[in-house]
């Protein structure tokens, strides 16, 4: 099975001309980590759905043309497509999908909350529902399982949706739930790939993210100072979005070798491996 998509040439748009304002907000793992507490405090169910080709419903404020694709040559090779809405590759795509989502939850009854533009609230005198949006991946929550299936309906009306059922994976964590109800958050799957990127399959852990009484200090005399500093600073974002995200437990020790992005050593790096 082959599958084609057609994309705009982004690169090539002028700005102030062929688009404006870009901004579109995407939820935090901060967000998820307490609508997820919200929800194991009260055991409210966790639900999950994601839009299909979300980008292709948002709306274009600006005249764009584009070249026909290949393979849909019109008779008059000097005609070129004038696009309606918008589509993959605009540098506006992602902002037009956004005011559009939004609009779509207003008429809903949603309301974006001021702590994250990216979470949605419906509080009426049924019950309260929360929608928590990341581009076209959304998880949803309420202490009425009913509200969520009419959300899903209401929400499938107006675009094509794809309904995941409980919530499994969201922003790159693994969720589970317990059977009293507790939520769990893990990220396996990028903790093992990490591994197999940096050849550790096979590392012994360590019962601490560094060793007791350690003191890490620049690279002195003796201590080979890397080559190539971008290994180190790419592992220490890699382990800062563990550190961020599901292991808050290795942010003491990340924040130690985070001082020395800038030099860092071969004793630095091994410390951080």
């Amino acid at each position: 099975r082959f599958k084609a998509r057609l994309v705009a040439k982004g690169y090539e748009q002028r700005a102030g001309i062929d688009y404006g304002e870009l901004f579109a907000p995407t939820t935090r793992s901060a967000s998820l980590r307490a609508l997820l507490a919200v929800a194991a405090t009260k055991g409210m169910p966790i639900h999950q759905l994601d839009v299909s080709t979300a980008f292709l419903n948002g709306e274009l404020e600006e005249e764009l043309w584009m070249q026909q694709p290949p393979g849909y040559e019109s008779a008059d090779p000097t005609q070129a497509c004038r696009l309606k809405k918008s589509i993959y590759g605009l540098k506006q795509a992602p902002r037009c999908w956004y005011v559009k989502l939004v609009a779509a939850l207003d008429k809903l009854g949603f309301k974006p909350s001021q702590a994250d533009p990216a979470l949605f609230i419906k509080k009426d005198e049924n019950g309260i529902v929360y929608l928590l949006v990341h581009v076209d991946d959304i998880i949803t929550t309420s202490d009425d399982e009913e509200l969520i299936r009419k959300v899903k309906d209401a929400v499938g009306k107006v675009f094509k949706i794809r309904d995941l059922g409980e919530a499994k994976v969201f922003l790159g964590m693994e969720i589970s739930r317990g059977e009293n109800g507790e939520v769990k958050l893990s990220q396996r799957r990028y903790i093992e790939e990490l591994l197999q990127r940096h050849q550790l399959v096979d590392a012994k852990p360590r019962s601490t993210p560094l060793p007791p009484g350690s003191k890490v200090l620049p690279a002195e005399e003796g201590d080979m100072e890397l080559k190539d500093s971008s290994d180190y600073r790419t592992l220490v974002g890699e382990l800062n979005y563990l550190a961020t995200s599901t292991r808050p437990d290795i942010a003491q020790a990340l924040s130690v070798l985070a001082r020395f992005m800038g030099k860092p050593s071969k004793s630095h790096m091994g410390l951080a491996l």
